[in-house]
């Protein structure tokens, strides 16, 4: 229980305020479980932790006027797809956004993956998972991912733009692009033509 509860105050120590995680990033052994979730239950009731939901913790981070601030909703929808190990991929407007190829921020979050089908809300912001098939997440946490929602997302007509295919080129370097190929195989005929010419 000491070893357990040493681990994660030490764990916790070193994150940034702001911090999200899962318990299952705490890599406890199974058997040290409910020693685990007593001593986060303890540091919850300290304030030195906040729970998020079940399983995804945040290290509060404080405002001068507004007190403890809500963790990002990004690092909490990535807390949440990894306690379920499930792969994620921001789709549509954020990934745009994350490309750099929009300066809109969304109003809502949209997570393709392929274990969740929910919604968590971060304050007034939706945090909303659709399972899609495994096959169109090859390229979870790369921006491959990112390229291939965001085309998609677009449909085939605006994706054609030239200047876009070259905005979204200039920002691959060779490795991606090569991850952006494999990855666009489960894509339909007219985005893969597209990856091609991006690629090139």
């Amino acid at each position: 229980m000491k070893v357990v509860a040493s681990k994660i105050k030490s764990t916790i120590k070193h994150m940034k305020p702001g911090s999200v995680f899962p318990v299952n990033s705490l890599a406890i052994e199974p058997v040290y479980k409910n020693a685990a979730e007593k001593e986060l239950s303890r540091l919850v009731e300290k304030g030195e932790l906040q729970r998020f939901r079940r399983g995804v913790y945040y290290k509060p981070a404080k405002s001068t006027f507004f007190g403890n601030v809500l963790p990002n909703p990004t690092e909490v929808a990535n807390a949440i797809g990894r306690l379920s190990n499930a792969k994620i991929i921001p789709y549509g407007p954020m990934a745009l956004h994350m490309l750099g190829l929009t300066t809109q921020v969304p109003m809502k979050q949209v997570y393709l993956n392929d274990k969740l089908h929910k919604t968590e809300m971060v304050g007034n912001t939706p945090i909303i998972f659709k399972r899609v098939s495994s096959k169109k997440l090859l390229g979870a946490g790369k921006k491959a991912g990112l390229v291939l929602s965001a085309l998609e997302y677009l449909g085939k007509e605006e994706a054609e733009d030239e200047k876009l295919r070259r905005e979204i080129a200039n920002k691959l370097n060779s490795k991606e692009k090569i991850e952006l190929e494999q990855a666009a195989q489960a894509y339909p005929k007219w985005l893969r033509e597209i990856v091609e010419r991006i690629v090139v």
